[in-house]
């Protein structure tokens, strides 16, 4: 589990030396093994595969420019993606694209994974805050840490966790 103080750059010094050089092979490896599961992360928050590949993208690019200070880089491309996710919803009516070809989205273990669960459909019935607390929730964070990272209440973060499991659970019996 990430620590939620993990998300935060260390400021800069103001007499400091200019930031080091990223370590390339560093974040190749980091780049190879998150990828896939940023994207599934932002598929469980309802983007499109197309769109979940370019936010994806989107926050690797900007982990890059910054990965000398980011001291917990998987919890804070998850932060930027997810955020920048929040600001597209809010901004843009008109529907994504669903379909797009491009290298991302032929990465092996993500397009196995769609292949392999109903849970994105399951979670695209369900209302927005309920499927972003329950993409929390997958990924391993409490209730009290994904109300910090949403900047809500434990109280409506468990509220919404609430309906989404009985959302799912229905949604279960009923296909049974």
């Amino acid at each position: 589990m990430d620590d939620p103080e993990a998300y935060r750059v260390a400021p800069a010094t103001p007499h400091s030396a200019p930031p080091d050089e990223p370590d390339r092979a560093e974040f190749d490896d980091f780049y190879r093994s998150y990828m896939p599961r940023l994207v599934a992360f932002l598929r469980y928050q309802g983007a499109q595969l197309a769109e979940a590949s370019d936010l994806a993208q989107d926050a690797m690019i900007k982990a890059y420019a910054k990965w000398p200070d980011i001291t917990s880089p998987k919890a804070w491309t998850k932060r930027v993606a997810s955020r920048e996710w929040g600001r597209r919803l809010a901004s843009v009516d008109d529907e994504p694209v669903t379909e797009a070809h491009g290298s991302l989205l032929t990465v092996p273990d993500v397009v196995a994974w769609e292949q392999q669960f109903d849970l994105v459909r399951l979670l695209d019935q369900l209302p927005l805050r309920q499927r972003q607390v329950l993409a929390w929730t997958l990924d391993g964070y409490t209730p009290a840490e994904i109300a910090v990272e949403l900047q809500l209440t434990p109280e409506t973060v468990r509220s919404n966790l609430y309906k989404a499991r009985r959302a799912v659970e229905k949604h279960l019996e009923e296909g049974s």
